[in-house]
């Protein structure tokens, strides 16, 4: 661990470590440089001179190209994992195993399997252990939340999810990377889907059954260098039904390589009223013979943030904001390892619900074991 001059007290911030630094790990280390509670005392990147770049920009005091280095830095209090799932494992494991509080990028792991060991190993080392599903903190989720618990719709019967991006249409444009690779959770089910299926389960309960289809409409794409062109097996395409405990139905539906961009919609359903989400910024309702009504969703929940560059910097930082709270107070802290393994579970179950041609069972009834479908 190359370190510079920077010290900082024991009973000052929480002083935070970064693993990573591309998109994820960007996001984390802007919320950061406005949280007074916390102090991000060490950066690693696989690139020793990435690694040493961001230091230097950020001041930061600490950087290294070995995570197992960042994890066993006795100045680092809370490890934020923030690289392609496949590294998830490993990572979060060294951080939990040096006593560290854990802060992980979703989807939480390559697997249920994975997954499970990590909670497990959580739960052993008795820190604080987040998942870092920061889109529940967007303002306009949270007004839809706050509205199906007052019932506002009554009781809820259906929700659907369509999206379309054209994010993936171009096989020239995006590069072959391990969002690319199946065996690396690549794909939009694990990247895009597992938030929505983080969302809905915060807004529905727990998901009893899973049924889903997953495909690769663009096939190939081109590696990094030009050289040529890398053969893709992730998912760019998805459809996912899901059967809620409460007895609600929901879909996601979600296309990346659609010819245009598309706003994403939202529609949820109840025995008195419906809400509809447009764009992820026009929240709309109506009840009963009503007509249909915009619902007001203020900017931000935190009035003394500042205004950032990207919409997603904002959510990270309230994010952040409860796992510090957690870590100082002891409490368990939610969206926590648990709700990342439930994910994961319901992630697997849609993939293998396609290749199987079946509804795949959650509900921990069936499989008292762990719920294995």
């Amino acid at each position: 661990m190359q370190a510079g001059t920077g010290h900082l007290e024991q009973n000052g911030p929480i002083r935070v470590g970064v693993i990573g630094a591309g998109f994820s790990g960007s996001l984390h280390l802007a919320a950061l440089r406005v949280l007074p509670e916390f102090a991000t005392v060490a950066v690693c990147t696989r690139r020793p001179e990435r690694a040493a770049a961001v230091a230097l920009e950020l001041g930061i005091p600490a950087h290294t190209a070995d995570f197992r280095e960042l994890c066993r830095n006795p100045m680092v209090e809370g490890v934020i994992v923030a690289t392609p799932p496949h590294l998830h494992h490993a990572m979060t494991i060294a951080a939990l195993e040096a006593g560290k509080h854990v802060l992980c990028e979703k989807p939480m792991a390559r697997n249920l399997a994975e997954a499970r060991d990590m909670l497990r190993i959580a739960e052993r080392a008795g820190t604080v252990a987040m998942i870092d599903y920061q889109q529940r903190y967007l303002p306009i989720r949270r007004k839809v939340k706050q509205l199906l618990d007052e019932g506002f719709i009554g009781e809820p019967h259906a929700v659907s999810v369509v999206v379309c991006r054209a994010s993936l249409n171009d096989p020239y444009d995006r590069p072959w990377s391990w969002m690319s690779e199946q065996d690396k959770a690549g794909g939009m089910l694990g990247a895009t889907g597992a938030h929505y299926i983080d969302a809905l389960r915060w807004w529905f309960g727990d998901v009893k059954a899973v049924a889903g289809a997953l495909s690769t409409q663009v096939s190939q794409r081109r590696l990094p260098d030009g050289s040529g062109m890398g053969k893709v097996d992730a998912d760019d395409n998805f459809a996912v039904l899901l059967r809620f405990a409460s007895g609600t139905l929901g879909s996601i539906h979600l296309s990346a390589t659609s010819g245009f961009d598309g706003d994403e919609e939202v529609t949820i359903s109840g025995s008195r009223g419906m809400l509809l989400v447009r764009g992820g910024m026009l929240l709309a309702g109506r009840v009963g013979d009503a007509d249909l009504r915009e619902i007001p969703t203020p900017e931000s929940t935190d009035d003394d943030l500042p205004v950032f560059e990207h919409y997603l910097v904002a959510p990270t930082a309230q994010l952040l904001r409860s796992w510090g709270d957690a870590i100082a107070s002891g409490d368990t802290a939610s969206p926590s390892f648990a709700d990342g393994v439930k994910d994961r579970e319901i992630l697997d179950a849609a993939a293998r619900s396609g290749q199987q041609g079946r509804w795949i069972d959650t509900s921990g009834q069936r499989w008292p074991m762990g719920g294995l479908g």
